[in-house]
């Protein structure tokens, strides 16, 4: 079981510079994994990982301890 809180809708429509309508859509799709029991829905940070590898790897590749870190730390903020 996960123990994160998740980024909110607006973190991820961000992150990807996409609608809040495409992120719920990526959730329905399975493509972006909500955490369970959280209302309003939080996206799991390692499946935006996994999401954002898949659309650009190469950027993935070069900078995946940074990506990783930035979005943990925005995590982090929200549940403070």
């Amino acid at each position: 079981m996960k123990t994160s809180n998740g980024l909110t809708v607006d973190d991820v429509m961000e992150t990807l510079n996409c609608t809040r309508s495409y992120v719920y859509k990526l959730v329905r799709n399975g493509e972006l994994e909500a955490i369970d029991g959280t209302m309003p829905v939080r996206v799991d940070v390692d499946s935006l990982i996994f999401k954002i590898k898949k659309l650009y790897p190469w950027i993935v590749s070069t900078c995946r301890s940074t990506l990783h870190y930035e979005l943990k730390q925005m995590e982090h903020n929200y549940s403070h």
